[in-house]
This record gives structure tokens, C-alpha cells and sequence, in this order.
């Protein structure tokens, strides 16, 4: 069976809602951006900023200043790329991938204080379904969302950066 429009919609408007949740309530707290920028560090270190840019969908000078203020911690260091002088490399340092470890035990802390009255199944569940949907849009979402723009290139102007 199908999902009908209304179901869609539905799930949609609730999607964008939690979405916004986690970005109101990180936003508060930390940047995701800068900790997107030591994740990447610490998970394919050394990786060029650039390639960090693209992996988080982000402005290259915004990453740049996230690096900038990463090494300016402690946190990460530079190197000049080998391949390409003109491009550096990112690398965590310990101090960056214990602070990075320590701030994913919090989150889950966090979260599991959200969820603490749920099921064990539940959670099981929802994790299934959101792996689910994550797959689902990182192979169909960008190719529907650009079909969709090319369909009326000229509307929503207002929604554009």
C-alpha cells in the first residue's frame, strides 16, 4: 500500500518540525557546523577543507574559519596539502578526538533523556525507519528536488539564498 498525499504531507510537516526541534535546540548550544568540520577531521583525517565543504554542504570560507578556530583550540591542525599547495589538510589532533568523543556521549546523554519513557522497541523502530528514509533521500531526494526546481525555475524566489 502506498502512502496517500495527506500521509506524505503529514510526514513532511512532521520531518521539518523535528528538524527545526534539533536545529533550535542545537543552535543554542554549539555550532554543528564547527563539529561537523572535527568530525570530518577525526573520521578521514587528513582531508582537505574543501572536500569537508562539500561532505557538510557548507560554504568553503565558512569552513575555513571553523578550521581556523578548530586549530586556535587545540583541536585540529593544518598541513599543506602535497598534491595541491594551494589546498591544506585537516587533521584532529588527541585533544580534538577526545573533546569530539566526550561531546557525542553528552548528545547521547541528551537524547536518551528524551526518549527515556520509550520502548525499547520504539526506538529500535524509529531507528529502522529513519535509516530507512535517510537512504531513501540520499539516493532519490537531490535528483526530485532538482526536478522539481526545473519544473518552475521561477518560483520561490523568496526561499533561495
Amino acid at each position: 500500500m502506498e502512502a496517500n498525499k495527506q500521509q506524505v504531507s503529514e510526514l513532511t510537516r512532521m520531518t521539518s518540525r523535528f528538524a527545526e526541534a534539533i536545529r533550535q535546540g542545537t543552535s543554542r548550544a554549539f555550532d554543528p557546523v564547527r563539529v561537523g568540520v572535527l568530525q570530518c577531521a577525526v573520521e578521514s583525517g587528513p582531508v582537505r577543507a574543501g572536500e569537508i565543504a562539500e561532505r557538510l554542504d557548507a560554504l568553503p570560507s565558512s569552513v575555513t574559519r571553523h578550521v581556523r578556530a578548530l586549530v586556535d583550540s587545540g583541536l585540529a591542525q593544518t598541513s599543506p596539502d602535497p598534491a595541491d599547495g594551494r589546498a591544506v589538510l585537516v587533521e584532529a589532533t588527541d585533544a580534538g578526538r577526545a573533546e569530539l568523543q566526550q561531546f557525542l556521549e553528552v548528545g547521547d546523554e541528551v537524547f536518551g533523556a528524551v526518549i527515556a519513557d520509550w520502548s525499547a522497541e520504539d526506538v529500535v523502530t524509529l531507528t529502522r525507519l529513519l535509516d530507512r528514509l535517510i537512504e531513501s533521500w540520499s539516493s532519490l531526494g537531490v535528483r526530485h528536488q532538482q526536478r522539481a526546481g526545473s519544473r518552475y525555475p521561477n518560483r520561490f524566489g523568496w526561499s533561495r539564498i
